[in-house]
C-alpha cells in the first residue's frame, strides 16, 4: 500500500480530485467527508489550506494542471466556515440578544440553530460561487473548513442538505470532527447519525497521520 493509500487525509484529497475530474460518481452530489480526531482539527485545517495553495502538495493529491474530460481545469478553494459565521443574520441576532451573562445559552443556541445552515450556504454562494470567482461546476473543489467551531449550532448533514437544495454543483469536501461508529459518522463522538448525503472516508485522521503529508 502506498503512503497516499494508507493516509486518510491523502485519500480525502485524492477522492475530491477524482470527483472533480469526473472519475467518480457521488451518492447524490460529489460531496466527500472525512472524520478527524477533534483535538487536531486546527492542524488539519492548516494543512488543507496549504494544499489549496499552488505549490508542493507532498503526498496529497496533485491538482494543478489537472482537467476533466472536457479540458476544463480543476480548481481548489478553501473556505473557512467560522469566517462566514459573523456575516450571518443568525449570528448578529444572537449577539444582539444582550450581554452573554444575561442571556441563556438555550436562547443563543436556538437562535443560531434555526437558520444557520441556510445562511452559511447563502454566504458561501454569494462570496465564492459565480460572481465570487468559483464556477458552480463539479470541476470546482470547495473544501469547507472549521466545522468544529460551529458546534453545536449546525452539523455537516444540515450543510450538505442545504448545498443540495440550493443546487450547488461544486465538488465539496468537509473534514468532520468526530469518528465513525458502527458505520455511522458521529459528530464530536456524540450519538451517531445514520445518514449523510456524501461519500465518506471511514478511517479517522489522527495526529500521527499528519507527519508525512
Amino acid at each position: 500500500m502506498s503512503a497516499q493509500q494508507g493516509n486518510p487525509l491523502a485519500r480525502f484529497t485524492q477522492e475530491l480530485i477524482d470527483f472533480a475530474r469526473g472519475e467518480r460518481r457521488g451518492i447524490r452530489n460529489p460531496f466527500v467527508m472525512v472524520p478527524i480526531d477533534p483535538p487536531i482539527e486546527k492542524q488539519v485545517v492548516t494543512r488543507l489550506e496549504e494544499w489549496t495553495t499552488p505549490g508542493d502538495v507532498g503526498i496529497l493529491a496533485e491538482w494543478e494542471d489537472v482537467t476533466d474530460p472536457r479540458g476544463t481545469p480543476v480548481t481548489v478553494t478553501s473556505v473557512r466556515l467560522d469566517g462566514l459565521l459573523p456575516e450571518t443574520t443568525a449570528f448578529r441576532t444572537s449577539t444582539d440578544l444582550g450581554p452573554l451573562e444575561s442571556v441563556s445559552s438555550d436562547s443563543v443556541e436556538r437562535t443560531l440553530q434555526r437558520n444557520l445552515a441556510s445562511e452559511l450556504v447563502s454566504e458561501l454562494i454569494n462570496t465564492h460561487l459565480g460572481d465570487g470567482g468559483v464556477a458552480n461546476d463539479q470541476t470546482s473543489v470547495l473544501v469547507l473548513l472549521g466545522l468544529g467551531g460551529l458546534y453545536p449550532f449546525t452539523r455537516a448533514s444540515e450543510l450538505l442538505d442545504e448545498l443540495d437544495r440550493r443546487n450547488v454543483n461544486a465538488t465539496v469536501g468537509i473534514p468532520f470532527p468526530g469518528s465513525v461508529i458502527g458505520g455511522r459518522l458521529s459528530f464530536f463522538n456524540e450519538d451517531a447519525r445514520h445518514y449523510y448525503p456524501a461519500h465518506r472516508i471511514d478511517d479517522q485522521i489522527v495526529e500521527g497521520g499528519l507527519t508525512d503529508v
